[in-house]
């Protein structure tokens, strides 16, 4: 084909106006900013809700050298530490003293389950206290791979009575993967499909878990 045949080249693109484009695009633009912020305060004004509507306690119990029982006590949007709980607690949070420590040492901020990246993480709110009330069980926690070569747990019983002798499920991960997944670098669900986090035991107990925090 010649080189200056018509044929060849490309077709040639109609040009918009100046007034089409700051119509059809940038002004809709705007209008649709708007609507982004608007849906955001819905979406937090519904956060909102969800934490002043909670009503839990939850035990937590640091074993080991100047350990003890704390209870954490939610109620029309405030958190007190006391002696004696509130509520009926959840669950009880088993942490050694000395995961409590390898935890305070690598945290910016304080989460459900001991100090984390991100203060978020595991969160009391009306409709995942609802589901957590449904299970029953103990989970234990492990992150494998610390610089000392080490590994550090805790264990989360759900419902009441007395511990159980063993946990029934066990889910293990990397300690640097655990810090990512904090600080939201890496998505909890892709997580476990990805077989990031490890599971062993009672699949079913992991699964329920796992979607009551969601």
């Amino acid at each position: 084909m010649a080189a200056n045949d018509p044929s060849s080249s490309p077709p040639i693109q109609p040009q918009i106006t100046p007034e089409a484009f700051f119509k059809d695009k940038v002004a809709p633009q705007f209008s649709r900013r708007i609507d982004d912020l608007r849906r955001q305060i819905l979406n937090l004004e519904q956060q909102i809700q969800e934490r002043i509507a909670a009503q839990a306690t939850v035990r937590v119990i640091i074993e080991g050298e100047n350990g003890g029982t704390w209870y954490l006590n939610v109620n029309k949007g405030e958190m007190s530490v006391t002696a004696e709980p509130a509520f009926s607690p959840v669950m009880t949070v088993y942490q050694p003293r000395a995961y409590f420590a390898w935890a305070a040492s690598m945290a910016t901020e304080a989460g459900l389950f001991g100090p984390s990246a991100r203060g978020t993480q595991g969160e009391l709110t009306k409709s995942r206290i609802e589901r957590l009330k449904l299970l029953k069980g103990l989970v234990q926690f492990t992150f494998t791979h610390l610089p000392d070569g080490g590994e550090q747990s805790f264990c989360i019983q759900l419902g009441d009575g007395e511990r159980p002798a063993a946990a029934q499920t066990v889910l293990s991960m990397k300690a640097e993967d655990a810090q990512k997944m904090a600080r939201g670098e890496i998505n909890p669900q892709m997580a476990f499909m990805g077989g990031i986090i490890k599971v062993t035991g009672d699949m079913a107990l992991a699964m329920q878990f796992g979607a009551a925090m969601v």
